[in-house]
């Protein structure tokens, strides 16, 4: 199996799939699974694919035109997962360099739905909340034992929380006992571009609750700007790709 991360164009084809009439309406999208397939890399406790693999559709198998393509599309999900885990691998965290070790997936919908910036993350905090409720009972004993954890953790489900949403049911009051404080459109835009530290954050804090005190990367700000061509490799700046 590659762990080599998806193209541009793989990563399209698979979306495509996901959000097709031939797949359950609570089918998570590209942005919903990556977020998922992160939380399950950087969890406390590893999560056979025989369970995760099912929940991407809720559940309920997809319908293939036949093996053929349920292979390929399989295929694109299984490359995508260890392209995750790879990227936060042992080797990858003990070499680390000014870029951060896997940039999410963030869909820009600048084309489709003006209000898109209002949303950004949504999806993508969504899914890693997901990745969390598969292994809930033990993330929340590292919560309630690391406040830095728990803080971090927060910061990537604030995204989650939109306007319309009931205060009681976002991700995110699951974690902290503050009430959800929606981002405006700035903080959310920063948040998403500082969420690949966040997620770093995240996976230093659960080591050293699983392992004990870790060496941990200290940055004291982003090393990517909006303006820089973006890490994954597709030519465009940084704001209008995976920091958009």
């Amino acid at each position: 199996m590659s762990n080599k991360l998806l193209t541009d164009d793989q990563l399209e084809q698979l979306d495509g799939f996901l959000m097709s009439p031939r797949t359950p309406g609570e089918t998570m999208d590209i942005e919903m699974l990556d977020g998922f397939l992160v939380a399950l890399a950087i969890g406390p406790e590893e999560v056979p694919e025989d369970e995760w693999l099912p929940a991407i559709f809720a559940g309920t198998p997809p319908e293939f035109e036949d093996r053929a393509e349920a292979d390929e599309i399989f295929g694109l999900i299984r490359q995508h997962a260890a392209s995750i885990k790879a990227a936060f691998s042992v080797n990858r965290r003990d070499n680390p360099g000014e870029n951060p070790l896997y940039v999410p997936v963030i869909l820009s919908d600048e084309d489709q739905d003006e209000k898109w910036q209002e949303t950004s993350g949504v999806y993508w905090a969504s899914g890693f909340y997901a990745g969390i409720e598969a292994r809930a009972e033990a993330w929340d004993a590292l919560l309630e034992a690391n406040d830095e954890l728990d803080s971090a953790v927060e910061k990537i489900l604030a995204l989650a929380a939109s306007e319309g949403d009931d205060a009681d049911q976002s991700p995110s009051d699951e974690v902290g006992a503050e009430p959800v404080k929606l981002l405006s459109i700035k903080e959310r835009q920063e948040r998403v571009s500082e969420l690949p530290w966040h997620i770093e954050d995240v996976m230093y804090y659960v080591l050293e609750e699983k392992f004990g005190k870790v060496e941990q990367v200290v940055r004291e700000e982003p090393k990517v700007g909006r303006n820089d061509p973006c890490h994954c490799g597709s030519g465009k700046k940084y704001k209008k790709c995976h920091g958009a």
